[in-house]
């Protein structure tokens, strides 16, 4: 890699930043409006490491500087992403593909690891046993819709939002596998609070709220959005279908044979009616 500075193309001494693609002298770190070398925190040089010049200048000329580089750097490791996600992916899809490989290694049932995939799920800290007994849990005709790890009662349960319920599953060390289930049809409402790394969401059906606390952050608006739509699907009215009937053919018949007799219609058109009712 050319060790010219990518923004004066003199060349770069030990006090440099490096990028993907090349690197940032000193002087031009505080020109550029990123800062001062000295003051660039380590974060700031991993984020420069992931990204482009390109990528540098379009950061810089936002306003940003090695302090916001800096705190994206944790944010995105504190979520468990271990590489910048690409500019055209989501945060949550980003995350979603960083599990995959964690989910397919799961001691569980294919299908299960096939509809977690497919609901883009990748918040699951501390329930690989409860992800293990979701086989035993599910009946044939249920979707796994989404599905995430929050704290309920003091403890870790893995949350399943399905087509027909929400799930509580947490295994306890006395009684074994706890389970919880409110279906989709009681819920009445479902309203969700962010907090400073993480949210909760209460679920209220008639006088009981369920709280589950500490959701990933990212994960907690997505399961609530996924329950109030289920819990949309399961209340939307039925249509019924009504069976449009034909007329009374004897009756209308009779009418138009009355309307002959008062010589309102003439025979031909009596006739022609009658052979249309009687379909001739």
């Amino acid at each position: 890699m050319n060790k010219k500075c990518l923004i004066c193309g003199n060349k770069t001494k030990i006090k440099r930043l490096k990028l993907k693609d090349g690197y940032i002298c000193q002087s031009c770190m505080k020109k550029s409006g990123w800062g001062s070398w000295f003051f660039t925190q380590t974060g700031a040089f991993k984020w420069a490491g992931q990204h482009t010049f390109k990528q540098f200048e379009e950061f810089t000329r936002s306003g940003k500087t090695s302090k916001d580089a800096a705190q994206e750097y944790l944010k995105l490791r504190n979520l468990g992403i271990k590489t910048v996600p690409d500019s055209n992916i989501s945060l949550e899809d980003a995350m979603a593909e960083s599990e995959v490989d964690k989910i397919n290694k799961m001691d569980t049932s294919d299908e299960v690891k096939r509809q977690l995939i497919a609901a883009k799920v990748f918040d699951l800290t501390f329930v690989k046993k409860e992800i293990n007994y979701l086989p035993k849990v599910l009946d044939d005709t249920e979707t796994i819709q989404y599905a995430c790890s929050g704290v309920l009662d003091g403890h870790t349960w893995l949350v399943v939002c399905t087509n027909a319920r929400l799930i509580f599953l947490n295994r306890n060390m006395i009684i074994g596998m706890d389970q919880k289930d409110i279906p989709l049809s009681v819920i009445n409402a479902v309203t969700y609070t962010k907090q400073i790394v993480s949210g909760t969401i209460s679920v209220t059906n008639g006088a009981n709220v369920t709280a589950i606390e500490k959701i990933n952050s990212v994960a907690a608006p997505i399961m609530a959005k996924t329950i109030r739509e289920e819990m949309t699907k399961t209340k939307e009215p039925i249509q019924s279908h009504i069976i449009e009937q034909g007329p009374d053919v004897p009756d209308e018949i009779r009418k138009y044979k009355q309307l002959l007799d008062d010589e309102i219609i003439t025979q031909e058109e009596f006739d022609a009616k009658k052979k249309e009712l009687l379909n001739l």
